[in-house]
């Protein structure tokens, strides 16, 4: 949010979406697992992706409408 934020504010970079953010989100996490070891990195990865998979959930739902 914060990252989303400053780019809004300093670089005018408006977001389109609040997926967006949520995405960024998700990457920043993956990103994390790769610095984690063992059951911690599954566990970020498992969650990482749980949200990634409701979120699309949510976009195809909002797109339909």
């Amino acid at each position: 949010i914060w990252l989303a934020r400053n780019r809004a504010t300093f670089e005018k970079k408006l977001i389109k979406t609040p997926f967006e953010i949520v995405f960024a989100m998700c990457s920043f996490l993956h990103y994390w697992t790769g610095l984690q070891q063992g059951d911690d990195a599954k566990e970020l990865r498992a969650g990482a992706e749980q949200i990634r998979a409701s979120i699309m959930q949510l976009v195809k739902m909002c797109d339909a409408a």
